[in-house]
């Protein structure tokens, strides 16, 4: 009995461990309002939210094609002609750790940072 208190006290921290290190990570990440919109590999867009006005924009891929709603300086798929609309789903683009993706369209939309230094070089 007593074994078993121990691995539930075990489990219940290390739960707790990984609830504040993933709560940490994401209040200490760095605020931007600039995303990419990259098809296939290529940035075909990097938009400002603060700065863009409410728009749709429509990206199309061998025939196939997302409509990417930028509404209130935020960023989502509201329609996708891909068989799963997980992109459509995902909703509006919140972290910079989750970008929105459609697979089968190979579109990514992510925040970026806004600054354009050098982070490492390696020769």
């Amino acid at each position: 009995m007593n074994n078993i208190n121990k691995s539930v006290i075990c489990i219940i921290l290390g739960i707790i461990f990984i609830a504040v290190f993933i709560g940490l990570r994401n209040s200490f990440a760095e605020k931007t309002n600039t995303v990419e919109i990259i098809q296939d590999g290529n940035i075909i867009y990097t938009l400002d939210l603060n700065k863009s006005k409410d728009e749709l924009i429509q990206v199309e891929f061998q025939g196939h094609k997302n409509i990417i709603q930028i509404k209130d300086k935020q960023i989502s798929i509201i329609e996708a002609d891909c068989p799963d609309k997980t992109c459509v789903n995902m909703g509006i683009l919140k972290s910079a750790f989750t970008p929105i993706v459609c697979l089968p369209n190979h579109l990514v939309i992510q925040y970026v940072n806004d600054d354009k230094e050098i982070d490492a070089m390696i020769n």
